[in-house]
């Protein structure tokens, strides 16, 4: 029982906290990562338009959907969801918006970059707590 309460190594040292204030961000720095994130996004909306549109076609949702509308709003009005929904449609629509999600997601990166280096001017900038594990 003597054992348990025996210690064999030294108490921790304390943990040291640093407290830092972030000042300003670099504009072209907020770029290059609003860029990066910007394609890793836009490559993911490429993708899961392509893997959504696979599972639709594959199971024939486009072509039961398509028969449901044409037998309530009767064959003369009817469209065919399987050529509006054709497989270079939905990826033109995806790659048309990772295009654009690539241009506004780097200047909204550099806009933020700016409006955070105005506010921070007045306000002093935002405070943070660095700890060593």
């Amino acid at each position: 029982m003597a054992k348990l309460f025996n210690r064999q190594s030294r108490p921790k040292e304390p943990k040291k906290q640093v407290r830092l204030k972030l000042r300003s961000i670099d504009v072209w720095s907020a770029v290059k990562v609003g860029f990066l994130i910007s394609i890793a996004s836009s490559i993911g909306i490429v993708v899961g338009a392509w893997l959504i549109w696979s599972v639709l076609s594959n199971s024939g949702v486009f072509s039961a959907i398509g028969s449901l509308l044409s037998s309530v709003l009767g064959e003369e009005n009817a469209f065919n969801l399987e050529t509006e929904f054709s497989s270079e449609n939905v990826m033109s629509a995806a790659t048309t918006l990772a295009l654009l999600n690539v241009v506004l997601g780097t200047a909204l990166a550099a806009i933020w970059a700016v409006i955070f280096n105005v506010v921070s001017k007045l306000i002093g900038g935002v405070s943070l707590t660095f700890t060593n594990n």
